[in-house]
């Protein structure tokens, strides 16, 4: 049985965004408040550890509630393999704390605000109508790997699921991977 949301789906969206944490969620949230049919599709129940930090500006830039914000850091302590220690003091402000469940949470849900249409799935692969309309087929939240896929047309596809997107290597073939993420 299709949702309401599902029942009212266009037949293309303008973009789909693969990937439901701070990037994909704000870019559905972007573009959808600009107008733009957007389909949000994200891995449920995926908590990310780290990656809480939010600066003053973006807080500001962003209309982040200070309910989300649960501590406002005022220096940071860099600890050496040899444990030697050095604190680094935040000059005229703080960096903002968010639990990511909660926060991602909250970009997720105003996406959705904005008018982007959220979906729980895994992607599976983007492959090319004739016309050369993007199609990205993925799994519904729940459905056996391989089994019940879905696809959604769309003329656009951002891929916000992380250092090493499975959109970006479908859609740009084979790349070197790096052995390590910095942030």
């Amino acid at each position: 049985m299709n949702s309401p949301a599902q029942a009212q789906a266009p037949s293309t969206y303008d973009v789909v965004v693969v990937g439901g944490g701070p990037a994909g969620a704000t870019t559905a949230h972007e573009l959808a408040q600009r107008g733009l049919s957007v389909l949000l599709l994200d891995r449920a129940g995926r908590v990310k550890p780290c990656g809480g930090a939010i600066p003053p500006r973006l807080i500001a830039d962003f209309d982040i509630p200070p309910h989300l914000l649960v501590a406002r850091i005022r220096c940071a302590r860099m600890v050496s393999p040899a444990d030697q220690r050095v604190d680094i003091p935040i000059e005229g402000g703080f960096v903002g704390m968010v639990d990511r469940e909660h926060f991602d949470e909250w970009l997720r849900e105003r996406a959705a605000g904005a008018g982007a249409v959220r979906t729980s799935g895994s992607f599976e692969a983007l492959e090319r109508d004739a016309d050369g309309t993007s199609v990205v087929r993925w799994r519904p939240e729940g459905g056996p790997e391989g089994v019940g896929h879905a696809t959604t047309r769309a003329r656009c596809v951002v891929g916000a699921d992380g250092a090493r997107s499975l959109v970006a290597e479908q859609a740009l073939g084979r790349f070197d991977r790096a052995h390590l993420v910095f942030a």
